[in-house]
């Protein structure tokens, strides 16, 4: 069952499960005034249907001894599609790599990189990306401080 619309039970389960991703159905279904039975099945057709992506916790990383968090910024010599596909399929075997975003304009990709360390950061970027013989340019930035971390979306 492919859904266009989601109505307004839909973004009400929506907005609870983002903001309590570990309820239990049943308080779910209390929360949005169904029984558990269709409660469930609406959750179900919301991953089926590719709202829901997944169930994560949010970690704190620098407790988990990942102090630097860094943005690298890479522009590519050749931007054809098999350029940009070899260089994606690369980014997935970097762990230390958490997000990547392809970019218009001067920058092709975005990464965002988490280390524990300055020295970690380097061997990284010295071993995987300035060696890469497909990149133009890197540029770099690290986080100071996070003033605003979100990982969910507004949901109207």
């Amino acid at each position: 069952m492919i859904k266009k619309e989601l109505d307004g039970i839909d973004l009400k389960i929506l907005r609870i499960l983002q903001d309590e991703g570990r309820i239990s159905n049943l308080d779910l279904s209390k929360k949005i005034g169904m029984s558990p039975p269709p409660t469930l099945r609406r959750v179900r057709d919301l991953e089926k249907n590719g709202f829901i992506d997944g169930f994560r916790a949010n970690l704190d990383s620098s407790k988990l001894g990942y102090d630097l968090t860094s943005w690298i910024f890479i522009s590519l010599k050749n931007q054809n599609q098999e350029s940009l596909n070899a260089f994606e399929k690369l980014v997935w075997g970097w762990e230390t790599i958490r997000e990547c975003y392809m970019l218009n304009g001067e920058v092709d990709f975005i990464l965002k990189c988490v280390s524990k360390n300055m020295k970690e950061f380097n061997d990284f970027l010295s071993q995987n990306i300035t060696s890469n013989e497909n990149i133009l340019s890197v540029k770099t930035a690290f986080a100071i401080k996070t003033t605003k971390r979100l990982g969910n979306v507004p949901i109207d």
